[in-house]
């Protein structure tokens, strides 16, 4: 039952964005041919439209010389038309902090939520991270949440693994989601490990490495650059440790 809801709510839902579907896919404009009935209707309107639109233009005639000018300017602004606005009470009012977007389905956009103002130390006036992924398919509400412990700051689809995505949070966390099926914990994390980060997770990136296949890579505040692999568990290898320049006056 809740599947053939969830095919009626994106058949309704890809209805009502369908233009802006077609703008973002770059679809030719179809014109439908129209039947003899409908076309005399429409000749009848547009005469009666026309002797409306004849009165209607000498009284705008005008105000269109006064913003004849304005008009002008207006037309040499590069204008951006927005598409879809991905947002629900769930995230209303949540700081975006990244988002990335899966190589294998376009359409899908994972979008992580944080804090900017984020603190390791004392964080009890801080919300739980979120990491929602949206569709294109409905843009009123995500296909998944997840609900992270702390600020969510970065977010990466797997290149190998699509299905996988790695995320960074405000008290050095790394974790690993799968997000084939409803499960929403982790499938490997780096919270209960002596030697994690210390610091915020500012990045995580997945890399092909040769002859170790993919790995993922993070990089922090502490100046910590480590490559994570989940062969045996989650193992880490420090690659890099950036030291604070330091100005002598």
């Amino acid at each position: 039952m809740m599947k053939a809801i969830r095919i009626i709510e994106r058949l309704l839902t890809q209805i009502d964005y369908h233009e802006q579907h077609v703008l973002y896919n770059n679809y030719p404009p179809v014109k439908l041919n129209k039947s003899s009935a409908e076309e005399e209707d429409d000749e009848e309107t547009k005469k009666k439209a026309m002797m409306i639109g004849r009165k209607k233009d000498e009284k705008k005639k005008e105000e269109e010389e006064k913003k004849e000018g304005e008009g002008e300017e207006e037309d040499k602004k590069i204008k951006v038309k927005s598409l879809f606005t991905f947002e629900c009470d769930i995230t209303n009012g949540r700081q975006v902090s990244c988002m990335d977007i899966n190589e294998a389905n376009p359409d899908l956009i994972a979008v992580g939520y944080g804090e900017y103002d984020i603190s390791c130390i004392d964080d009890s006036t801080l919300k739980k991270g979120l990491l929602c992924f949206w569709t294109l398919k409905n843009p009123n509400f995500p296909e998944k949440i997840i609900t992270h412990d702390h600020s969510i700051t970065c977010c990466s689809f797997s290149k190998k693994s699509p299905h996988l995505i790695a995320i960074g949070d405000s008290h050095g966390n790394i974790a690993i989601y799968n997000i084939r099926g409803n499960n929403t914990k982790p499938i490997a994390e780096s919270k209960d490990l002596e030697s994690k980060h210390t610091d915020i997770v500012w990045e995580v990136q997945w890399m092909q490495r040769e002859n170790k296949g993919e790995s993922l890579i993070s990089i922090s505040g502490d100046g910590r650059i480590i490559e994570w692999s989940m062969k045996k568990g989650l193992e880490f290898t420090e690659l890099m440790q950036l030291k604070r320049e330091t100005t002598l006056n």
